[in-house]
This record gives C-alpha cells, structure tokens and sequence, in this order.
C-alpha cells in the first residue's frame, strides 16, 4: 500500500493540474521549532526551512508567513513519519503541527494502523517546495494561510504488517498541495490533497 491508499481519509483528491510558474528562488532560513505548548524552543532545535520557489512577489509580511508556514510543514511530515512508522502508537504532541481536517485524518489513520496491525515502511518525503498561494488576513477573526506544493516519492514508503520489510515497487512520484493556516500565532497544517499523481 502506497502513499495514495494511506491517505485515503485524508482527501487526497482533487486532480487539478499543476500550472507552470516562473519560480523566484528563496534562502534557506530557519525558525524555532515550536514546543507541545506552543512556545518556541531554543535555537539549539532551529527547524531548517527548505529552498522553496514561486511566481509571487512576496512582501516582507508575506515572507515572514511562508516561514512559518514551512516550519509547520516540516513538523507536519517529521509527525507523520513518527506516526506511521510506529504503527500508528506514537501518537505524542500530533497537534502541535496538525489541526482541522489534517489533524483529524492522522488520527483516523493511526487508529487504522494500529487496529490491522500494520505500519509504514520507509520514509514519507518532499522536494521541489512550490509556494503557490499567500493570504495574510486583513480582519482579526480570519487566519493567515499559504498553500504549498510539493512532490514526494510515493514509492519510498508502503504500508505493510508489523515486522515485514519495505517491498520493491516501481518509481512513482506524486504532487501534493498542503494547506498551512496560522491559529492562536502557530502556524499548522491545515489540509492535504493529492494535486497530481506525478511530480509536476
């Protein structure tokens, strides 16, 4: 089982095309990684923000949310992989980077590992980081948000029985879009959905 079957709960669907951007490169930055209660760590467990790239021009107000929101999308699939490699029973702090649907839908997973007996073999992974959408609220009741695109090698990773290994699958690579939202001043991922079954 692949990337696609285990995030079946988590509304992977969606297929609308990627459309093609005349990307900015950004600097590799980081940002304190925020603790179970929300308050930033010190800079000895800096999250490292990856190179990202996008056709927006970005104001300084708009940059300062991507950082965020990238932390939490570093968080997000460090959790992840913590979660499904345990078999769904590590399920400490899964909220400090989830919430709504994406939080919601980890915890439906986990549940269904855990009850089948199964886990997540291999590593759930991200690269060509896309910053496709920022909304920096103008009234106090709205969240500031930043979608994210991103591919990641779905055959890198399958869902198997406890105690078996990782099998040999064909190359496969997917787009995915993740929703950050920023909530009580943390940022978290809000939403995932499957852009595309191959990298674009």
């Amino acid at each position: 089982m692949t990337f696609v079957a285990i995030f079946t709960v988590m509304a992977l669907v969606g297929l609308a095309g990627c459309a093609d951007s005349s990307p900015v490169a950004a600097p590799t930055s980081t940002l304190p990684q925020p603790q179970p209660s929300g308050q930033p760590t010190d800079a000895a467990t800096d999250v490292d923000i990856p190179e990202y790239e996008t056709d927006l021009d970005l104001t300084p107000e708009e940059e300062e949310a991507v950082d965020g929101a990238l932390v939490a999308f570093v968080g997000y699939i460090s959790t992840i992989n913590r979660v499904f490699s345990s078999g769904g029973k590590d399920m400490h702090d899964v909220e400090v980077f989830a919430s709504d649907k994406s939080l919601r839908s980890l915890r439906k997973s986990a549940a269904d590992l855990e009850n089948d007996g199964k886990y997540m073999a291999g590593e759930y992974d991200f690269y060509d980081v896309r910053i496709q959408n920022v909304n920096v609220a103008s009234k106090p009741s709205e969240n500031d948000s930043v979608s994210i695109l991103f591919c990641s090698h779905d055959s890198e990773h399958a869902v198997v029985e406890v105690g078996k290994p990782m099998p040999s699958q064909a190359e496969q690579s997917l787009t995915i879009l993740q929703t950050a939202t920023k909530q009580n001043e943390h940022w978290k991922i809000s939403n995932q959905e499957l852009w595309s079954k191959r990298c674009e």
